[in-house]
């Protein structure tokens, strides 16, 4: 006597399963991912001497720096060397062309100096912009460890000033230079708890949610079949 078989119905518990345990290991994780977003700030802080018509600002990300020169005095911004990088006046902006800063600042990273940029050679000045604002990338302002400084890794769940930085210029013939300062603030460590509440919530959600089905689908497979009407006489 053959018997029909009933087509097995897919299971869901692996799957089920698998969603389980991938919240779970989100949740492990949120603070790894949440360290990414710590944040180091740079702000101006002053600039000498005080010329009407000088100001300066920076990103907060500390990816560029502007100077913004309206007076009649021009101002000469140094390299890293000390050599002459930038003139700024009312009038137009120039680039020693020979200043090795023209080409370290074209990255993040520390990059190749041609030969011809010699900081000790008189400047060649080359023309830029026609207006009275620059901006540039400066290594100076930012964060160039290729890990975090000594400080936040012992604690990096406050607030550290890393560097006081400064950048020489000379207006006319006064030295002076733009200062500013270099703070970790310690905001992975707010978004790796709330991340971490978060996901956690979730995966509570999904224990709930499968317990239910789980519930449900044991309920349907032992519940009795109606026999429906019997023969008649």
């Amino acid at each position: 006597m053959s018997r029909s078989l009933r087509p097995s119905r897919p299971s869901h518990r692996i799957p089920g399963l698998a969603l389980l345990v991938a919240v779970l290991l989100l949740a492990l994780a949120a603070p790894s991912y949440a360290g990414a977003f710590a944040t180091y700030v740079t702000t101006v802080t002053r600039v000498t001497p005080a010329v009407q018509g000088l100001t300066a600002t920076s990103a907060r990300d500390g990816e560029s720096i502007t100077v913004r020169n309206t007076s009649s005095t021009p101002v000469i911004v140094d390299g890293y060397q000390g050599e002459p990088y930038l003139k700024i006046t009312a009038h137009g902006v120039w680039q020693n062309a020979l200043s090795p800063a023209v080409y370290l600042n074209k990255e993040q990273t520390i990059g190749n100096i041609p030969n011809d940029a010699d900081a000790k050679r008189p400047p060649k000045w080359k023309k830029i912009d026609d207006g009275h604002t620059a901006s540039w990338h400066d290594h100076r302002i930012h964060w160039m460890g290729s890990t975090e400084p000594p400080s936040v890794q012992k604690d990096p769940d406050h607030e550290h000033l890393i560097a006081n930085w400064r950048i020489p210029v000379v207006a006319g013939t006064t030295k002076g230079r733009i200062a500013g300062t270099l703070v970790y603030e310690p905001s992975s460590s707010h978004l790796g708890t709330w991340l971490t509440a978060g996901v956690l919530g979730l995966a509570v959600v999904a224990v709930a949610v499968l317990i239910v089905v789980s519930r449900r689908r044991r309920a349907q497979t032992t519940k009795p079949r109606s026999m429906g009407p019997g023969p008649s006489l």
